[in-house]
């Protein structure tokens, strides 16, 4: 039987990007079960979600993970960790987006996990064509090292 550990761990350490993508990936039930056993591993995390379609669905991941990121307390509120957040959400955007994303409408998790002055950022959900039962699965995840300011 695999255990959540065997998955998160990578080189003798929990993974931060493993962190991230399993927080968006995970059942919702089970977020802040998941969010407590990573602060055992000093990671730090937070979990949103993100719907819409085309343009206001690229508009709610960034503000959504900003709003997480910094409601929660996650990331001290700055110029150099908005930037941050910015690279990571458009790091993300970029690995998926095509010109069909400009009509294609979603549901998307984000799991955001910082440990020290790293962070990372995953996202898993469906994206598709209204009206046409055409969805498509996507992930992807980004990790930023010693990028962070307290």
């Amino acid at each position: 039987m695999i255990h959540i550990e065997d998955v998160l761990q990578q080189n003798g350490t929990v993974s931060l990007s493993k962190a991230a993508l399993l927080c968006s990936m995970i059942d919702n039930e089970l977020d802040d079960e998941l969010v407590e056993h990573l602060k055992k591993h000093n990671i730090y995390a937070v979990i949103t979600r993100a719907g819409g379609c085309g343009d206001n669905l690229k508009g709610k991941i960034l503000r959504n993970t900003f709003g997480a990121a910094e409601n929660s307390g996650l990331l001290t509120i700055n110029m150099k960790n908005r930037h941050v957040i910015t690279s990571l959400v458009e790091g993300i955007l970029s690995s998926f987006d095509s010109s069909l994303m400009s009509v294609s409408g979603g549901g998307l998790k984000i799991g955001l996990a910082v440990r020290d002055n790293d962070i990372a950022m995953g996202i898993y959900g469906s994206i598709g064509l209204p009206g046409l039962d055409v969805d498509h699965e996507i992930s992807a995840c980004r990790i930023l090292y010693h990028c962070l300011e307290d």
